[in-house]
């Protein structure tokens, strides 16, 4: 969130932000009928409340959207592109009984830009609290904030407006970009470099050791990992998720890569830019993850992996081997889509014949 955007900047109305809806048209374009209003608040496009900004997913939704009750005192309705209440059968209401309608093509974007806009996460007052603990040649940015029971390590950089909430741990020699935001209990051991603008959230552990050892006489030895880790700018790590540092080299997130809850992303681990990573996906040591990739919830990928470019792998699939840019894969073992489609057709087959 930008100075401009938060609950107390110029602009927010008595109880906390407001959106032009002209404004936010220019940001995001689409074609806009009915007049300019001004919104207060996001609401579900089945419970209309005036002054709303209300998203409908498809045009299913957007015909029973304009037929609610209450909608013409919407600010602001978003429909699909495809979807044209003049042309609506049944008809849609007309005249002042319809409310401003965004067509759009891709609802959710407008509400990723209208949400932004009228997030009223509050942000606490710059300066250290007295519980915590700062090194004495630790650098804390102009309007940090360093909340209660945190502690921030020796040599460590907090870049201006970051936020460390309630006991989060900053070790020696991190770094952190501007308007970066780490959530209670939050640790980053040693050396982690983190970009800007970036959100951790609560109880997640960024550069710890891998899982690594090698076969000793007494049991598994301990391989020391002296690499570290980084995260590009506009990262977002959801809660109790784990990132570990490089064996020799670093492991790396990149720029504008979210990632879901309880996640673990293994050592050497390289993720390219733009990622989608949804909640309890396993990622195995060394693997190369490219630029756009979507990965399903749940999906285990093994070690030294390569996914290319723009590659999705939907939930639960288990990644045994390379998979090529732009590639859909499903299944366990993973494979491509259309393959897991037809084996799939054809065990039906075979389970109706086996039933007679």
């Amino acid at each position: 969130m930008t100075a401009a955007e938060r609950p107390d900047a110029p602009g927010a109305g008595a109880d906390g932000p407001t959106v032009d809806v002209a404004a936010l048209v220019l940001e995001v374009g689409g074609e806009l009928r009915g007049p300019e209003r001004t919104a207060t608040t996001l609401c579900d496009p089945s419970a209309p409340v005036p002054d709303g900004i209300a998203v409908a997913p498809d045009a299913r939704a957007a015909a029973a959207a304009v037929r609610t009750a209450g909608a013409a005192a919407l600010a602001l309705l978003v429909v699909p592109e495809r979807y044209d209440p003049a042309a609506s059968d049944p008809p849609a209401p007309t005249g002042d009984a319809l409310p401003p309608i965004l067509r759009h093509p891709d609802p959710r974007r407008v509400l990723a830009a209208a949400s932004r806009r009228l997030d009223r996460e509050p942000r606490p007052e710059p300066g250290v609290h007295r519980s915590a603990v700062v090194a004495p040649d630790a650098s804390v940015g102009a309007g940090a904030c360093i909340g209660p029971h945190a502690t921030v390590g020796a040599g460590a950089v907090i870049g201006e407006r970051c936020v460390l909430d309630a006991g989060a741990v900053v070790g020696a020699g991190c770094r952190l970009g501007p308007d970066t935001r780490l959530y209670p209990h939050v640790v980053l051991y040693p050396g982690v470099i983190v970009g800007a603008e970036v959100r951790i959230h609560a109880g997640t552990v960024l550069g710890g050791d891998g899982f690594g050892y090698a076969a000793g006489p007494r049991g598994p030895e301990k391989i020391h990992h002296l690499g570290g880790l980084r995260i590009g700018d506009r990262v977002e790590v959801g809660r109790n998720a784990t990132i570990d540092r490089g064996t020799v080299g670093d492991s790396e997130v990149g720029s504008d890569t979210k990632i879901d809850a309880h996640c673990l992303l293994a050592h050497n681990v390289r993720v390219g830019r733009g990622c989608l990573i949804v909640g309890g996906t396993a990622i195995g040591g060394s693997v190369t993850i490219g630029d756009g990739v979507i990965l399903g919830g749940a999906v285990a990928v093994r070690d030294h992996v390569r996914i290319g470019d723009g590659a999705r792998l939907a939930a639960r699939s288990a990644v045994s081997k390379d998979v090529p840019p732009g590639a859909t894969w499903m299944g366990e073992p993973a494979r491509p889509r259309k393959e897991w489609i037809r084996e799939r057709h054809r065990l039906r087959a075979l389970a109706r014949e086996a039933d007679g």
